[in-house]
């Protein structure tokens, strides 16, 4: 036998050897313990991790399920240009122009817009998309006139708002799948610098998120 052999052969005799006098120890005994109560505790997280990504790959495979949906039953609108559905790293996103669902300076639906609103709630409604839902208000760089203190940041969630209130008063959708935000002028997807673009920055996104759902006992 050659020396680094032997010398492994000696090593793990020795680690043996001190492994069992050392297996009474109370101190080892304790420590023993600990690591398997994090090992434990580490497989189960790991357990846990890989069932929510299978949830939001799952669920993910649902909105690119839902986005040709959407896009059939909305194609008059998204070809006027008032409406646009994409999916990205956000989830699936359905903007909608503000002219499209308010009369102007109102917090009315136009009949257009209650229009809109129906065909997004009957795909938020079926089995295919049990997702989170944030609706985000937006708006131009122009202040409000004769707002009466009303600034754009206010402007913004009323009209999320709004939507929101459509889908749980009108639709009846349940209120635990909603979130509401407002950006005012600070997220802005085209320049303000002309009326086209401001008209364009004015809207509302329905963003409904991957690997957030609700069970079917929290849904209505």
């Amino acid at each position: 036998m050659d020396c680094k052999k032997s010398f492994c052969f000696l090593s793990l005799i020795l680690f043996t050897v001190v492994g069992c006098a050392s297996a009474d120890d109370p101190a080892v005994r304790s420590l023993n313990r600990q690591q398997s109560a994090t090992i434990e505790s580490l497989n189960n997280e790991i357990l846990r991790l890989n069932q929510e990504l299978d949830g939001t790959v799952s669920s993910r495979a649902d909105l690119k399920a839902a986005k040709p949906k959407l896009e059939t039953m909305l194609a008059e609108q998204i070809l006027r240009g008032d409406v646009q559905v994409v999916l990205d790293f956000r989830g699936l996103v359905v903007t909608v122009l503000d002219h499209a669902l308010f009369d102007p300076d109102e917090t009315q639906f136009t009949s257009s817009g209650e229009e809109i609103l129906g065909k997004i709630a009957s795909v938020l409604s079926s089995e295919l998309l049990k997702d989170q839902v944030t609706l985000e208000g937006h708006t131009d760089n122009q202040p409000i006139d004769d707002a009466g203190g009303v600034t754009n940041w206010e402007y913004s969630i009323g009209r999320a708002t709004a939507v929101l209130h459509y889908f749980i008063d009108v639709k009846e959708l349940s209120p635990k799948r909603f979130g509401v935000a407002g950006y005012a002028e600070y997220r802005p997807v085209n320049s303000n610098g002309t009326e086209e673009g401001r008209d364009r920055n004015r809207r509302v996104e329905i963003v409904i998120a991957p690997g957030k759902g609700l069970d079917a006992s929290s849904r209505q």
